[in-house]
């Protein structure tokens, strides 16, 4: 079988926080904020053909997004972009995050590469990853001596 890996940013170990949840709970979700503001979340799925990577990016335009594959690790990276209004406005309060983000994913040996597709629909961003023809399960005749 076949994996995707998730590479995560390196956490800063002079956060203290980060030796608390390390001590009293996993947080594998979370990163370090130094290193990134936000993150969109991902759905990795397999099948016999391929592997599909789900992003979501609300908020991001298709044109704020790139993929590339370098040394067999896929990198998802863009910006999401504040709306800036003020006038007339007073917020209490400002939840939602901005700012730039990045994904890698160590991709198993044998896929290809260059026939990777990427769809961004409706704050999604699909990426079809097809595995190579070695990869692919292959049925094997049994033959019966008599």
């Amino acid at each position: 079988m076949n994996y995707l890996t998730t590479r995560r940013p390196m956490r800063n170990p002079f956060n203290l926080q980060n030796v608390f949840s390390d001590l009293f709970g996993s947080h594998e979700d979370e990163t370090d904020m130094g290193h990134t503001s936000w993150m969109p979340t991902v759905d990795i799925s397999e099948t016999e053909t391929g592997f599909e990577i789900r992003a979501e990016l609300p908020g991001v335009s298709e044109n704020d997004v790139n993929v590339s594959v370098t040394d067999n690790v896929l990198t998802v990276k863009g910006e999401k972009r504040q709306e800036i209004e003020k006038e007339g406005k007073n917020y209490h309060r400002m939840e939602r995050r901005y700012g730039s983000f990045q994904r890698s994913f160590t991709l198993p040996r044998h896929v290809e590469t260059p026939d990777i597709k990427a769809e961004f629909k409706d704050g999604v961003l699909t990426l079809e990853i097809p595995k190579a023809e070695a990869a692919k399960p292959t049925e094997i005749p049994i033959t019966v001596n008599s």
